[in-house]
């Protein structure tokens, strides 16, 4: 029995002690909330400091108040004509819309949440994203088509009566030339910017059908990339 007891006496100094209170404890992030883990470069984590003029919370390293700003000017000041960091947006998704930004990283539209695009066909979608938000479904389900006019014909520089085939070249030939990504300036962009979507939508009152619209690659130049930090919402 004694010999016992000097085992387990043994088996208790052997095992690790729990840590006292107050005691600094090392915890996994995974275990951490948000709010308690490091943001960026920043060297402290956000809710450290509070302005008390502003009356918002803030980092201690940088005393900066924006929440989702990377860049902590003290770990990582910014270069003489460098760029300001936009802040990381927070935006709540679907999983298919997810996918379509992920293959779309220059998309800098605004975003339609779950519930605003759960009855948008995938091609409806698609066509929101490579059209940089400006093509949306103008139509309500069952709602009869309009009836293709001569103008429509004329916008996609076809004689009326013109084969499928014709029509599909046509229509995107035209969606290339006058895609707003593919636009050097404003002024331009605003003009292509027109002309693209009557473009479509003659082609949807001739064909009878939603219209396929181009992914177009943005330049670096013309359109500046947005960061995104995506919420699927099942």
């Amino acid at each position: 029995e004694r010999a016992s007891c000097r085992s387990y006496s043994r088996q208790l100094l052997a095992a690790p002690m729990a840590p006292a209170v107050g005691e600094d404890v090392k915890l996994a992030t995974s275990t951490l909330y948000e709010e308690n883990v490091h943001f960026g470069t920043h060297l402290e984590v956000w809710g450290s400091w509070y302005d008390m003029e502003k009356k918002c919370w803030g980092y201690a390293c940088c005393r900066v108040t924006r929440q989702r700003q990377r860049r902590c000017p003290k770990t990582a000041p910014q270069a003489e004509g460098e760029e300001e960091e936009e802040d990381e947006m927070e935006v709540k998704v679907s999983r298919r819309m997810a996918d379509l930004l992920e293959k779309n990283p220059s998309f800098t539209g605004e975003v339609p949440n779950p519930d605003q695009e759960k009855n948008w066909s995938d091609q409806e979608l698609k066509n929101f994203i490579h059209s940089n938000g400006l093509i949306r479904p103008a139509r309500t389900k069952g709602q009869q088509k309009p009836e293709p006019t001569p103008a429509d014909w004329k916008v996609l520089e076809l004689e009326p009566g013109a084969d499928p085939t014709q029509l599909k070249k046509a229509y995107r030939k035209l969606a290339l030339q006058y895609h707003p990504d593919k636009q050097r300036n404003e002024k331009d962009k605003a003009s292509a910017t027109e002309k693209f979507r009557k473009v479509v939508e003659a082609y949807e009152a001739i064909a009878g059908h939603v219209a396929e619209i181009p992914a177009v690659a943005a330049s670096e130049d013309n359109v500046r990339k947005r960061r995104w930090r995506i919420v699927i919402v099942d």
